[in-house]
């Protein structure tokens, strides 16, 4: 009787909120689709909640939640809270309530959840799925032990009562005032005879192999009914190897061999016959690779070029190694092991001009390691990884040129040419073979950055140069970069050791160090360098008033900025920084010296930009302008510079002709605006064929933009400039 007065509340309880549901918005417990689930007796099961909402309601930002879900005592005995899924984990608060009597259905129980998306300190994101279906949470419950309801369906979820208006599900809309009522579908249990069977042991993490190379791992699995149990794969990338041990378990192993690196995930199937519980096995492929570096190197110098293989999981025996190199070029002068190989083992041993004794200019180096070769005391394996194995020491010839690359290749004259070996001695591969190089580069290019970021004169470069004198040679090397453009980078003593050598003396010391220090601090000027193909304008008003902006336009990044202002008769405040940009200032003698940098490391775009703004405290018929100016990009190019006092901001639109012109590859073209606006630079040719397009938002005042014509070919252009009614053209010569 109960049952049956029960299942009518149910049925009104349901039809009051589907009467009242607001379209598009689906809330399920239970299985997605609806379907019965299938629980065991005293058994602790999971009753998920799954959310759905219109597609293309952008008014869908649930600002608050009530989602209570009434179960009936008689088969569920315990209700513990739960988890919860996207986006409940981001809200700011969201938690299961405690478990109630529920008043609209005696002899139930309802647990809600209550949650808000942003409780001000969001933005947090909200339930709009967009028309997709989103697991937003699960339940954790414990059903009935009482054995009569085995083999049966029942009804044991509802909409819960709050006791309150808007009783059963609710949602608030982020206006505060809106409230949603989704349609909801439960459902019910079936108390199966049949218990899954839990899986008891397989990979929980990554498992780790190498390509081409077998690897292996345990899979348990157990059944409470003792049911017979079978562990399948469902993919299909190796054998599984089943084992039964006792009823209602089984064990297995699972090999496989992947043919390339990569990550694989791996299916298995652990089934009673009547239900099969899946797991997901990850497994991390590593391909087996010789690898030779390519570091930098002087004219006349020595480099020591790296010679790696990568294992991954695997445990070298013993290689044999054969690499060769342009005799012109480089001369070998020792083979040094690294430490990956030089614990101890037995067999190092190197073989000179024996593996290409046909090639011209072509010197080879063997290189043969064993770890253990007798019945003594046993030597290790090589570890696992991706280090060195050994080094090749090369001298190089004066000669050579800037930027030449000489090859360094590993040779293959036979087929057991560059092959690794286990400690076994039974596996014998053939690693993938990636050739080097060693690279000749100009030690004066990279003057002032030696920590190489490609940062010239920076704060870090005298860190390390003040390390370098109290540490020694030991710090270069630890995390140079590869901006510089060097084909494996470049961790070269040497390089840096003369990148820091500001004085040219052939050593890093304490005069190098006081002079990257009053660098950074502006006191001096930084060595000359070449010019970069751009050019940078920096202006000031020629009205005083009580601020003067200070502004720069350059074809380039800029990455610091110094001048020199004469200001006779006025006096000066300290210059307010702009646009994220450090300002230090020295005043004196009616001349303030200004450099605009970055210990942090930013930069100014390309463009127009402020640098500063500079306070006029007092004007005594006095007069300003720039007395020096010499503008950096951010490789330490200086850019040819030239500033100027200019007029206020102007009141019409105008274009200047384009700075240079003619001009080879690359020139600036410069507009006025009176009001911010919408800017287009059209490039055409002689036949009135659009050859570029540059648009952009600017301010009122100033602006410079650059073409870069390396991609175009000689000739006479015609640029465009439109800003809304506003247009102009003229003419530009390119020659190359």
């Amino acid at each position: 009787m109960k049952k049956l007065l029960l299942l009518a509340l149910a049925t009104c309880f349901a039809f009051s909120i589907a009467a009242a549901q607001t379209p598009g918005y689906f809330l399920t417990y239970g299985n997605q689709d609806g379907s019965d689930l299938s629980v065991g007796l005293d058994a602790d099961i999971e009753v998920a909640v799954w959310y759905a909402s219109p597609a293309g309601n952008d008014a869908d930002s649930v600002n608050f939640c009530h989602i209570p879900l009434a179960s009936d005592d008689l088969y569920i005995t315990a209700r513990n809270g739960g988890t919860f899924g996207y986006p409940f984990t981001d809200w700011d608060d969201v938690s299961f309530l405690g478990a109630s009597p529920d008043n609209s259905l005696p002899g139930w129980t309802y647990q809600g959840i209550l949650g808000f998306a942003d409780l001000g300190g969001g933005p947090n994101p909200f339930l709009n799925t967009g028309g997709a279906t989103w697991q937003v949470a699960t339940h954790m419950m414990h059903t009935t032990a009482d054995p009569a309801y085995l083999n049966m369906t029942v009804v044991a979820f509802a909409s819960g009562d709050q006791g309150a208006p808007n009783n059963g599900i609710t949602f608030g809309l982020q206006d505060g005032v809106t409230i949603v009522t989704p349609l909801e579908t439960f459902s019910s249990l079936f108390f199966s005879p049949n218990q899954d069977p839990e899986w008891t042991d397989y990979p929980s993490g990554t498992v780790m192999a190498d390509a081409g190379l077998e690897v292996c791992f345990f899979l348990a699995g157990t059944d409470a009914d003792e049911d017979e149990l079978t562990i399948s794969e469902v993919t299909s990338y190796g054998t599984v190897t089943e084992y039964d041990d006792a009823p209602g378990a089984a064990t297995a192993t699972f090999c496989a061999t992947f043919g390339s690196a990569g990550t694989y995930v791996v299916s298995f199937e652990l089934n009673d016959g009547s239900v099969g519980v899946v797991i997901d096995v990850t497994v991390d492929v590593t391909e087996i690779a010789l690898g030779i570096d390519c570091p930098g190197a002087f004219p006349g110098g020595e480099v020591l070029v790296p010679v790696s293989l990568e294992t991954g999981v695997f445990e070298m025996g013993g290689f044999e190694v054969l690499v060769g190199w342009d005799n012109t070029a480089l001369t070998l002068l020792e083979v040094i092991p690294a430490e990956r190989i030089d614990y101890g083992s037995e067999y190092f041993h190197v073989n000179l001009n024996d593996g290409c004794q046909d090639c011209p200019n072509i010197n080879s180096a063997r290189v043969v390691w064993i770890s253990d070769i007798n019945n003594g005391v046993p030597h290790s394996p090589a570890p696992a990884g991706g280090d060195p194995v050994f080094y090749l020491r090369f001298s190089v010839d004066a000669s050579l040129p800037f930027g030449m690359l000489i090859p360094i290749e590993f040779i293959t004259n036979d087929y057991t040419d560059n092959t690794i070996s286990d400690e076994s001695g039974y596996i014998f591969w053939h690693p993938v073979l990636n050739s080097g190089c060693v690279t000749i580069v100009d030690p004066e290019s990279y003057k002032g950055d030696p920590n190489m970021n490609c940062y010239y004169y920076e704060i870090g470069d005298a860190v390390l140069v003040a390390r370098r004198l109290i540490e020694g040679y030991g710090v270069w090397g630890e995390n140079a970069d590869n901006c510089h453009g060097l084909p494996g980078g470049t961790d070269d003593d040497a390089l840096q050791e003369s990148a820091g050598d500001l004085n040219n003396n052939g050593v890093v010391d304490i005069a190098d160090l006081v002079t990257f220090i009053n660098i950074i601090n502006g006191n001096i000027n930084p060595p000359k360098l070449d010019p970069a193909t751009s050019a940078a304008s920096i202006t000031m008003p020629n009205v005083i008033g009580d601020n003067m902006e200070v502004s720069i336009s350059s074809g380039l990044e800029v990455g610091g900025v110094l001048l020199s202002i004469n200001h006779n008769g006025i006096e000066l405040g300290a210059p307010i920084a702009a646009n994220g940009m450090d300002v230090r200032a020295h005043d004196a003698d009616g001349v303030m010296h200004v450099v605009v940098y970055s210990l942090d490391g930013h930069s100014l775009p390309a463009g127009t930009s402020t640098l500063f703004t500079l306070p006029v405290i007092s004007n005594n018929s006095g007069s300003i302008e720039f007395a020096e100016a010499s503008v950096s990009d951010t490789y330490g190019r200086l850019l040819e510079t030239s500033a100027s006092l200019v007029a206020p901001l102007p009141t019409e639109f105008a274009v200047a002709p384009n700075y240079p012109n003619p001009f080879n590859a690359k020139t600036l073209i410069s507009f006025a605006l009176p009001v911010a606006s919408d800017v287009n630079v059209s490039i055409y040719n002689l036949t009135g064929q659009l050859v570029e397009s540059m648009s952009g938002r600017y301010e009122a005042g100033a602006h410079s933009i650059t073409w870069d014509a390396s991609n175009v070919s000689s000739g006479v252009y015609f640029y465009k400039v439109s800003a809304g009614e506003f247009n102009q053209t003229m003419k530009m010569t390119l020659l190359k």
